[in-house]
């Protein structure tokens, strides 16, 4: 069977100092050295909301056999969602759609049954306990501004090249072909990305 893996990076949109390229340079060079095919994708989005179409696209590939290995930087760039949940996840991944998972920071490959089951489960926990302690301090930090009366709102407004959207949307008729091609034009300067719901929002008023 011929080896085709997926390579997958993610970063939040608010993490300031992180950049998908840094993780796809790594997994690029692991896969080039076991001298395996493979295509790349990545996204910015909450890994602890699941705010991920691309990796559920690309589970979608994988349950058509489309790739038999999904490489990832490391678990918190896969999920931070629930721990039951990004288990369960990675089983049906492994074990019903016969696709070997690696992450490369912990060591942690499916073929390994060591890792996979006593050191895989820890970490998926690790993944979303940071979430849930950043969402606190967060919301914590939040209200002591208000109570200091320098809470101006949530985030600034970004933004946007409207006349490149409607640019792109002309040539793929697709929201979320437009949302992708939009975002990998801003592969540089993360603060001008935008979600599929914004782009939808700012065409429908044109396409309307």
């Amino acid at each position: 069977m011929n080896t085709k893996a997926i390579l997958y990076s993610r970063c939040s949109t608010d993490e300031k100092k992180q950049d998908v390229e840094v993780q796809l340079k790594e997994l690029r060079r692991y896969a080039a050295a076991y001298g395996w095919d493979y295509v790349e994708a990545f996204e910015y989005g909450s890994g602890y909301k699941g705010e991920q179409p691309k990796l559920k696209d690309i589970i979608e590939q994988i349950k058509l056999r489309h790739y038999n290995i999904l490489l990832v930087y490391s678990m918190d760039r896969f999920s931070r969602e629930h721990p039951k949940k990004v288990n369960a996840l990675l089983d049906r991944i492994v074990y019903d759609h016969k696709c070997r998972f690696i992450a490369l920071q912990q060591n942690i490959d499916s073929d390994n049954e060591v890792t996979w089951n006593v050191i895989r489960p820890l970490f998926t926990y690790f993944a979303n306990v940071f979430s849930r302690n950043l969402s606190i301090k967060v919301k914590q930090g939040i209200a002591r501004k208000k109570e200091l009366g320098l809470y101006g709102g949530g985030r600034p407004e970004k933004k946007v090249d409207t006349q490149l959207l409607m640019s792109l949307y002309k040539q793929t008729h697709s929201l979320r072909q437009t949302a992708k091609m939009y975002n990998e034009q801003q592969l540089k300067s993360k603060k001008r990305r935008i979600s599929y719901v914004t782009v939808k929002k700012l065409l429908n008023k044109h396409i309307a």
